[in-house]
């Protein structure tokens, strides 16, 4: 699972509190930039940088940032962990700065968000589950970080084997953003999953319309073909994906089930 850095960035004067004052905003935000560049080249030298700038007075800035690097770190459970304590810290207004006591609901939701990827990735699927709820249930009517917070909660559920729920919140981040094809592909692959192919097929045939060449799509569909019995449509997405993406593992996955047909 990719980190999806994105929706997360905090932004100027998020958690610098009265106490890290004495530095200006500026080079408080300057130092959390400088943070997060530090995570993509040594993220674990941002992790004691982090910790570091925290007892200096970085507030739950530095936290977030060393949330961000525990992750990267694939120490998922502690990134986890101080995701809920950052969430716990702006309900008090503790450590944090103007803008954050201003705007609490949608930072909350983000850094629900973020606790449901970690919990997700250190396969703690019911506290994945409940940290990305409430994520929903903060969410206002048309929020941006709509789409990403349903898919992720569906995967939950997938992961979990409900697959009946993952549908529910496929669906719904399809109606938040239509145009995006990774949640009728995830849809398709649930669909599957419940023998649904047919249903699958209609999803499989928009993720195609709007990413013709995404290799999980051409791969899925081949899969949705043979399940239907098609093989010829079949053979046709696999050879697609050879021709498509040599000397890789799509090419690889490819030749392995033309191969299966061939049986």
């Amino acid at each position: 699972m990719k980190f999806k850095f994105a929706i997360i960035i905090f932004f100027i004067g998020l958690g610098f509190s009265a106490q890290a004052q004495v530095i200006s905003d500026r080079a408080q935000s300057e130092k959390y930039k400088e943070c997060l560049a530090q995570i993509k080249e040594n993220s674990e030298a941002a992790i004691l940088s982090s910790r570091k700038w925290y007892i200096e007075g970085g507030a739950v800035a530095a936290q977030h940032c060393e949330a961000l690097a525990l992750y990267d770190q694939k120490r998922f459970g502690d990134a986890a962990g101080l995701f809920e304590m950052i969430i716990g810290k702006l309900a008090r207004n503790e450590g944090v700065g103007e803008y954050a006591q201003q705007n609490k609901k949608i930072l909350s939701v983000q850094l629900n968000y973020l606790a449901g990827l970690a919990w997700h990735s250190d396969e703690n699927y019911d506290r994945a589950y409940n940290a990305l709820s409430a994520a929903i249930t903060g969410l206002d009517v048309a929020s941006e970080y709509g789409y990403e917070i349903f898919r992720e909660r569906g995967l939950v559920h997938v992961s979990s084997n409900k697959y009946e729920d993952s549908l529910g919140d496929f669906t719904s981040a399809i109606e938040l953003k239509p145009e995006v094809f990774d949640a009728y592909l995830y849809r398709a692959e649930t669909y599957r999953k419940l023998g649904e192919h047919l249903k699958a097929r209609v999803d499989l045939n928009v993720a195609l319309t709007l990413e013709p060449n995404q290799p999980d799509v051409i791969f899925e569909s081949g899969i949705n073909y043979r399940m239907l019995q098609n093989d010829k449509n079949a053979l046709q997405e696999w050879e697609k994906l050879i021709n498509k993406y040599p000397d890789s593992n799509w090419h690889k996955l490819a030749q392995e089930n033309i191969r299966l047909i061939s049986q």
